[in-house]
């Protein structure tokens, strides 16, 4: 106990030390908690984007296609017939269901062309999975069998086009002939998700079909649910409804797309970024340990010739430290707290700090960012 006491009667006695290592370490903390906090707050954002511009939470898709869905091939697809969509429909937590035809066009405006993603969408579902309402920049989604396409605004001025203009894509259909679908641009959209901005095209699935040669087949059925914390179960759910009639259809929830797996492994890189961050903080409490000792020679020499011990003297300096840990430790605790608090409730508005719209970076930011907490 009275080596305890001595430890904390040092921190009194060496006051500005105590206080400027004390600041190091509660700025390190700081730090710590403000950029975990602000990382799982964009990538909670980045979840959202994907699931609300991309993925849904659910993809219903024949096993083949899913092993070559880059390709975007026209092969392994299949029809969503009413018997498909009782079977989705019943699975916990269904809100609603879009089917959707992918395809790879050239975009013509009659000047310059443009190679873009096509997909062909049901309008009278697709804003039921999809968040795209609230994010027209100009005109409005088109309405069944009309021969309309909405477009990304970046694709749109990228390619000098409005609302109103017509364009051009040539396509290569299912038996290897070119068609070319001619439509009319209904609406602009411009969202958090970078894909979506800059080369997709948006079409009557029905126009597709059939500038396709598909039938009334299509490459994916996208599935939103209540929740995403339920993707786990109704996969399982659906997977297993699908075995006997379907054997070929798989389910793939949000969770498993590249895209998710790539945010997954950036996790690792924000704990070394944070480890180093604390690093530094435990560098400063080891200089503050080693210039004590060297300042304290002569006292250090007056506790030996006293009979106190090797580790005696060692116990002293660590509970010094540690003093100092803890007095730096609850510092930035709370000071990172209120920051947390703050980034949470009221967000940061990084488009209006740098002066220009983080989107079209490739980030998945529009309007503010929230922290997130993280006990």
């Amino acid at each position: 106990m009275f080596l305890t006491k001595l430890a904390f009667k040092n921190l009194v006695r060496h006051r500005n030390r105590t206080i400027i290592t004390s600041i190091i370490i509660a700025l390190a903390i700081f730090i710590y908690i403000i950029y975990d906090s602000l990382i799982g707050g964009m990538t909670e954002m980045s979840y959202a984007t994907i699931i609300d511009f991309e993925s849904g939470h659910l993809q219903l898709v024949d096993e083949n296609y899913w092993e070559e869905e880059e390709k975007l091939p026209l092969d392994n697809l299949f029809t969503y017939n009413d018997e498909l969509k009782i079977m989705v429909e019943a699975v916990a937590g269904y809100l609603a269901a879009s089917a959707e035809l992918s395809f790879t066009a050239q975009l013509n405006n009659g000047i310059d062309e443009l190679p873009v993603l096509g997909k062909g969408i049901d309008p009278a579902v697709f804003e039921e999975v999809f968040r795209m309402e609230n994010n027209f920049e100009e005109g409005s989604m088109f309405l069944p069998g009309e021969r309309k396409a909405v477009l990304g605004k970046r694709l749109a001025e990228l390619m000098e086009l409005g609302v109103g203009d017509f364009i051009t894509l040539l396509v290569k259909g299912k038996h290897n002939t070119f068609n070319t679908i001619d439509v009319e641009i209904a609406g602009l959209v411009h969202t958090s998700n970078p894909s979506v901005n800059q080369n997709t095209v948006y079409l009557p699935l029905d126009l597709v079909q059939e500038a396709l040669n598909t039938g009334d087949q299509v490459s994916k059925v996208i599935i939103r649910l209540e929740d995403k914390g339920l993707s786990a179960e109704a996969a399982e759910e659906l997977e297993s409804l699908l075995q006997k009639e379907y054997p070929g259809l798989a389910v793939y929830p949000w969770y498993t797309l590249e895209a998710i797996t790539f945010l997954g492994a950036a996790e690792l890189e924000k704990q070394v970024i944070l480890a180093i961050i604390l690093t530094i903080a435990a560098i400063a409490i080891i200089n503050t340990v080693i210039l004590a000792a060297l300042e304290r020679m002569t006292e250090i020499g007056m506790m030996k010739a006293q009979g106190l011990q090797n580790h005696e003297l060692v116990y002293t300096f660590v509970m010094e430290s540690t003093g100092i840990g803890i007095i730096g430790g609850i510092i930035g605790m709370i000071i990172g707290i209120i920051a947390v608090w703050l980034m949470s409730r009221y967000g940061v508005d990084f488009n209006a700090l740098v002066g220009m719209d983080m989107a079209s970076f490739g980030l998945p930011i529009l309007g503010k960012t929230y922290g997130v907490w993280n006990p």
